[in-house]
């Protein structure tokens, strides 16, 4: 955990100039700030967000959905279906509650001290992000009582709240944000300090309102019809409309302050992740334009090779590619390709043909547009992207399914945490395998039995500590279930 420390210190002043440790419970970190202002703590907190979802939760999640292939160390595990609560625990007890979350939760009370509803605003969008994070990988848990530990009535074993009002909650906060963006006065807004969006409020509205049409969205299989209709009125309601949106942190081109992948891969473990043979091949048989950017040859000899889920060091397999494995790639919450692919899908659910193929193709094109043309140009890729375009991103009323939706989504969301859950829910009885079509790792049954993980256990520090209400959860092993995932 020390690493990850000295990297947010790091990562936080470089950015703010350009524009395992075990904390006791998680309601205090003793390495926390709890007295430093707004304008540090913000970006703290967002950037202890940005690596937790780009890194463990983004490694793991990518293995289990066979975008890459753990072939060594602790990634070998996980891509056999390890995933033990040691690991899980990286996640919550550092970015997650003694990190982001206490932050955001500091943040909140003091803008509210100070009448500066814009700090409240950004903070409750980043809050509800890292709570939808944290409901989607573990389903119940502590929210109400989570940041009590400083209280005059001190909670150090915090209840662990139902996951579905948790979602409700999620949704209950970002029409505060919304609300709090919109404040006409504020004692003081966020400037430079926001490596989001400078302080910009038209773009954290447009946020929030592309975090509630997800957290909607994730409901198709616990209302389709509803969850649609919901997500699309966010939309409508006014939300991004080009890449250039991006809720993202573009961190240093330096190696102390670069993005999560790129940090991983000069790491000693940088080599224990390989790109998937499962994707290397769906993209191969496409043309998929992408695929040289998603991936990188071992050698300049070997081609690009993908690794199979659950081997161990499979020799001469490609790395992750130069779109995310550079010091200045994008860490993004949430994009307007995911926006286009939910209002694709909402619509599609809807019997909207019409207009899920014209989402649908407009998702296609900016992915192409973002992955290939941000780096080389768009002369170099013209022919190559124009192809693709052509063949996956022209979709009508007629020839639209929600397949075809899921499966440029999958590709699309490539190494992002959020392509698992759309994974988990397009698993239907006709579907029993997803979409993409996934098979179990190989050595795989000794520790799901040969079945797909659907959640993450919890961490080995919260059944310690916390063990009445952890056990109280009940069953939390990889194959069981979060609540939208039926």
């Amino acid at each position: 955990m020390k690493k990850y420390l000295k990297t947010f210190a790091t990562v936080l002043v470089t950015a703010v100039a350009l524009s395992g440790c075990d904390f006791g419970d998680i309601n205090v970190n003793p390495n926390a700030p709890t007295d430093a202002p707004m304008n540090v703590l913000l970006p703290a907190a967002q950037a202890n967000l940005a690596y937790g979802i780009h890194g463990d939760i983004a490694q793991f999640t990518s293995i289990f959905l066979q975008q890459t292939s753990g072939v060594n160390n602790i990634y070998l595990t996980v891509g056999q279906y390890d995933l033990n609560g040691n690991l899980a625990g990286r996640v919550w007890d550092g970015n997650l509650y003694p990190g982001a979350m206490n932050d955001l939760n500091i943040v909140i009370r003091k803008a509210t001290q100070q009448n500066a509803p814009h700090y409240r605003g950004v903070a409750r969008v980043m809050m509800a992000n890292a709570l939808g994070q944290a409901v989607d990988l573990w389903n119940n848990v502590p929210y109400s009582d989570a940041f009590r530990g400083n209280d005059a009535e001190r909670v150090l074993q915090p209840r662990y709240d139902r996951a579905e009002a948790l979602y409700d909650t999620i949704q209950n906060v970002l029409n505060q944000a919304i609300a709090d963006l919109q404040a006409t006065s504020s004692t003081l807004s966020p400037g430079r300090d926001d490596l989001v969006y400078g302080g910009d409020r038209t773009r954290w509205t447009q946020a929030a309102r592309a975090l509630k049409a997800r957290y909607f969205n994730h409901l198709s299989k616990v209302n389709a019809e509803q969850s649609a209709r919901d997500a699309l009125a966010q939309l409508q309601a006014g939300t991004f409309t080009a890449n250039a949106q991006d809720a993202r942190i573009v961190f240093g081109n330096t190696i102390d302050a670069a993005a999560p992948w790129f940090r991983f891969s000069q790491s000693t473990f940088g080599t224990g992740i390989r790109v998937s043979s499962t994707l290397v091949q769906l993209m191969q048989q496409r043309n998929d334009p992408r695929l040289p950017f998603y991936a990188a040859p071992f050698s300049a000899t070997s081609g690009i090779v993908g690794a199979r889920p659950g081997q161990a060091d499979e020799a001469g397999t490609a790395f992750v590619g130069p779109y995310y494995n550079r010091a200045e790639a994008p860490t993004n919450f949430i994009t307007f390709v995911e926006v286009k692919f939910i209002e694709a899908e909402a619509n599609f659910r809807l019997g909207r043909l019409a207009e899920a193929a014209a989402a649908h193709n407009a998702a296609v094109a900016a992915s192409i547009a973002k992955v290939t043309v941000s780096i080389t140009g768009a002369a170099t890729n013209a022919v190559a992207n124009t192809a693709y375009i052509s063949q996956f991103g022209s979709e009508t009323a007629a020839s639209i399914t929600l397949e075809k939706i899921l499966t440029e989504k999958y590709f699309a969301m490539y190494l992002d945490p959020e392509a698992w859950t759309d994974w988990r829910r397009s698993v239907t009885t006709d579907r029993p395998n997803g979409v993409p079509a996934l098979q179990p790792a190989a050595n795989s049954q000794q520790f799901t039995g040969g079945r797909l993980p659907r959640r993450w256990p919890y961490p080995i520090s919260e059944v310690q500590q916390n063990r009445a209400n952890v056990e109280a959860q009940g069953s939390a092993t990889l194959t069981d279930r979060v609540f939208w995932d039926r």
